[in-house]
């Protein structure tokens, strides 16, 4: 892992710290920079940095992990590797932007850690993040007491406060803890936002769907669609002239330009970047429309995980629910009876 001490140079010392708590290096704060980044590499040849990155990482970083011996070379973007990211397990090519790479040594420390005893204590631990994940996506801003219900309601599991928050704090992933509110609010959300969420959230009931759906969330990508949504992806496609492998990025740009509360004129400059222009007074009223349609048939942290669509109606959406036998959605390959459905 030569390379890994190269790259870790490049780092400033904060962020040095905040890897070497991540993987529990001892006594870190007493290092010079030289010896914080040998310290660091020394610890990320454990077994037990090895098997506590095995436990935790998100399962697209874990199969490319998994993958990595027969591709040691393979760049990858920064979603198929994030996990190894934040563990020092992996870096960005200064010289190939949005480039990533696993550092030499790591692909066989998979082989190492996994187990049998360490795969059955993944699926439990991965089960416990995917339930926060999907109510940190839902929600923004989640309560102990919420979280405490979805474990039972979902897992038929008994979590008091206080093992949530240890489990939390064990885990690579910055999730931010307010102990004296007694909740969990998204890493990336800053102090105005949460003040304009938390109050237009109020004493509002939060989403619960059935567990195939509500698990779902717990992919940062996944995106509960509309017909709206649906005619925006088909509208990109018919009137922005990029490559075909460039139109989700512009439907995940548009939509995350609509649902910041950009202005209309915000939303145009950006389409004039794209050399997009209306033909027509109609043609620009029927894509504000659209637009609309999609603000109201989009889960809003502000309604707890509800669409405005839903508030207005008061209507109910069924969701189908898993049989018994079916495979359990939390992904973890077993029949919903034996794992989420006990």
């Amino acid at each position: 892992m030569e390379n890994a001490k190269t790259y870790l140079k490049d780092y400033n010392m904060n962020d040095l710290k905040r890897l070497a708590r991540t993987i529990s290096v001892k006594n870190f704060s007493k290092y010079k920079k030289d010896e914080l980044i040998d310290a660091i590499i020394e610890q990320q040849h454990t077994a037990e940095t090895a098997t506590y990155a095995y436990k935790y990482i998100d399962e697209r970083s874990f199969r490319t992990w998994q993958d990595s011996t027969d591709r040691p070379e393979a760049y990858y973007n920064l979603e198929d590797i994030f996990g190894l990211y934040i563990m020092g397990y992996a870096f960005e090519d200064p010289e190939h932007e949005d480039n990533f790479f696993i550092a030499e040594g790591v692909p066989k420390l998979f082989g190492e850690a996994d187990n049998e005893e360490n795969r059955e204590a993944r699926l439990e631990i991965q089960r416990k993040l995917n339930l926060v994940r999907a109510a940190l996506h839902l929600y923004g801003i989640v309560s102990f007491d919420q979280l405490i219900h979805l474990f039972s309601k979902y897992y038929n599991m008994a979590m008091t406060a206080e093992e949530i928050v240890e489990f939390l704090e064990a885990s690579p992933y910055d999730i931010s803890i307010d102990q004296d509110k007694r909740q969990i609010v998204i890493d990336d959300m800053n102090y105005a936002q949460y003040e304009m969420v938390r109050k237009l959230q109020g004493d509002r009931p939060y989403y619960e769907p059935e567990f195939a759906k509500f698990i779902k969330f717990s992919d940062p990508n996944y995106i509960d669609e509309s017909k709206h949504h649906r005619q925006l992806k088909e509208w990109v496609k018919k009137y922005v002239d990029v490559p075909k492998d460039k139109h989700h990025s512009v439907y995940i740009s548009l939509l995350q330009l609509i649902m910041q509360g950009s202005k209309r004129d915000e939303i145009l400059q950006y389409l004039m970047s794209l050399n997009v222009e209306f033909g027509n007074v109609e043609a620009q009223r029927g894509f504000f429309d659209m637009i609309a349609g999609i603000v109201e048939n989009t889960r809003h942290f502000k309604y707890r995980g509800h669409k405005e669509s839903e508030l207005e109606t008061q209507t109910v959406v069924k969701e189908v629910k898993v049989g018994r036998n079916d495979p359990c959605p939390c992904g973890s390959g077993k029949k919903y009876k034996k794992c989420c459905g006990r």
